[in-house]
């Protein structure tokens, strides 16, 4: 693979694509293509691993890849939070992630990615994957000598496509899965992302279900049975399109969810069409199902229609595997665009240890260059103690040398003593103004109390001397209003807003370190935010 080259594994619950890309003249390349079915029983989840990493052996892919995780791995939100300076954003996505993310922090790898940013609010796409998970699955592919260099989330890289691909504003796109349908709402500015727990593999189930076969005889008999157009005399075809009518009455009903919870995000426009990927979107009749159901106009997604094909790549397999490719190209798009969407799942000790596997190579020679500095004048004494001639002449040459690195080296120790004491200092001063941090842990607790409060700035002020010493706290921030006026649906209500402003100086004044509140003030001139300040009086007999 040449090292321009970006090496793409798409990991589905039903299959592997492996692709590799390149550019030429601002377009992307298509070198190679494979893919490959994934054989065990799609309803044990737990077998999809070994499934994966035994067809990955059997296709000889090894080496640096951009890795695509599934969704039934993932866990996706779109979240919303007010807009902050860029410098303060990710300590308040952090906030956030630890509150929608329904696991201890600590325990997953997660990442962000910003859809979209008016000024007012900062609309988040936040996904995340069990620690544990992702660990299980960067060991599985080292073990077949593949190296992760990021774990992407397939559910977002749609939008990657339609925008390579030119496509028109305020389309949806369906990526309809073997365990999930991913879908997409893409505008210029941002785009609406959820993923639908309806597949194919719901369809398999349903048919199962029906004729009392197991998962794996009925994924063979529903392939057949769909394989083909003509189904008379087929003593079981009914059992078939009941399933499928069943199975596409639940997306339906799923896209339809969607796109009021879209509506209700305050997005004006209304989607106008559908654009079809995945192979279970393939299914007969779904496309004139979802046309007639959702009342839009419904096309398959052409993901290689920008897309250049190397001659070496097996054109017959590719064409048939034309609807599971658009995730391969989203990624793909970033080479070319690097502001395109995207995510990185990889854990971050995986991270550091390929960071300081790349960087080893340097510190090795650092490390060298740095030893043989004082191999010279080691080396001259020695050659000086081994001769005989002139012994005395050629050690006296070397001494003053090593007088001075010796000389540096006690310059280096007195300053690694003052930096020392310095250090010392600070830990004193820190222990003794440790009220300052339980102060500051105690208000941080019951601003959490309020949702949708950001402090802008804190201030403290500090009047008097000696025992007439006095602290106030200045504080300024805003508040998110949510609430509509009740007169008026379309309008947001502010005083419910100052309500919740009242409730935190209520929670503020009794905290013990705090007497009272005072120089209150509201300004909500900005549509959706409330503005306030207020000062707060530390109370002089709490020890600061």
């Amino acid at each position: 693979m040449s090292s321009k080259n970006k090496l793409i594994i798409n990991c589905g619950a039903s299959h592997v694509s492996v692709a590799e890309f390149g550019t030429a003249s601002g377009r992307l390349v298509l070198e190679s293509f494979q893919m490959q079915e994934l054989n065990y029983d799609y309803s044990v989840q737990e077998n999809w691993l070994n499934a994966l990493t035994f067809a990955l052996k059997t296709m000889k892919v090894s080496g640096k890849a951009t890795i695509i995780a599934p969704s039934m791995l993932l866990l996706t939100k779109t979240i919303k939070i007010p807009h902050v300076e860029p410098d303060r954003r990710a300590e308040v996505i952090a906030f956030e992630a630890e509150k929608n993310i329904p696991y201890p922090i600590a325990d997953v790898a997660w990442d962000y990615q910003i859809i979209s940013d008016d000024g007012v609010e900062t609309e988040i796409f936040l996904t995340s994957m069990k620690s544990s998970a992702a660990d299980e699955f960067c060991a599985a592919l080292t073990s077949v000598g593949i190296i992760p260099t990021s774990i992407e989330a397939s559910s977002i890289l749609d939008y990657n496509t339609w925008k390579y691909c030119g496509l028109e504003n305020d389309v949806i796109i369906l990526n309809v899965g073997a365990k999930f349908s991913n879908m997409l709402i893409a505008r210029d500015d941002g785009v609406f992302v959820r993923s639908i727990p309806v597949g194919g593999n719901a369809l398999t189930q349903h048919i199962a279900d029906s004729i009392g076969r197991n998962f794996e005889t009925s994924e063979e008999l529903k392939l057949r049975f769909f394989s083909t157009s003509e189904h008379s005399g087929n003593s079981g075809a009914e059992h078939f399109t009941s399933a499928a009518k069943s199975v596409m009455q639940r997306i339906g009903i799923e896209l339809k969810r969607s796109i009021l919870n879209y509506r209700r995000t305050g997005r004006v426009a209304t989607p106008k069409k559908i654009y079809l990927t995945g192979r279970a979107s393939l299914l007969s009749g779904f496309a004139e199902y979802l046309a007639e159901d959702q009342k839009m106009s419904v096309e398959y997604l052409d993901a290689l229609a920008n897309v250049s094909v190397s001659p070496k790549v097996n054109q017959a397999l590719l064409t048939s595997c034309s609807s599971q490719v658009s995730e391969l190209v989203g990624e793909a798009v970033r080479m070319l665009m690097p502001d395109a969407m995207g995510v990185n799942l990889l854990p971050r000790h995986i991270v550091e240890e390929t960071e300081f596997a790349r960087k080893r190579p340097l510190m090795l020679l650092s490390a060298a260059i740095l030893a043989l500095a004082v191999v010279p004048p080691f080396m001259y004494l020695s050659k000086a103690l081994s001769s005989d001639k002139d012994f005395s002449e050629e050690f006296i040459k070397a001494t003053p040398e090593l007088e001075a690195r010796y000389a540096k080296l006690q310059e280096n120790e007195k300053i690694a003593k003052s930096y020392t004491d310095k250090i010392a200092g600070l830990e004193g001063l820190a222990k003794s103004k440790s009220n300052w941090i339980n102060l500051f842990i105690d208000l941080e607790a019951r601003l959490m109390e309020q949702k949708d409060v950001w402090l802008d700035n804190l201030r403290v002020v500090r009047t008097g001397e000696g025992k007439n010493q006095k602290y106030n706290l200045e504080l300024t921030g805003r508040l998110l209003i949510r609430e509509f006026n009740p007169d008026d649906p379309t309008a947001y209500d502010p005083t419910k807003a100052v309500e919740r402003i009242n409730k935190l100086l209520a929670s503020f004044t009794s905290s013990s370190f705090i007497k009272k509140f005072e120089n209150v003030r509201t300004d909500p001139s900005t549509p959706r935010i409330l503005k306030f300040d207020f000062t707060l009086v530390v109370n002089p007999d709490k020890p600061i």
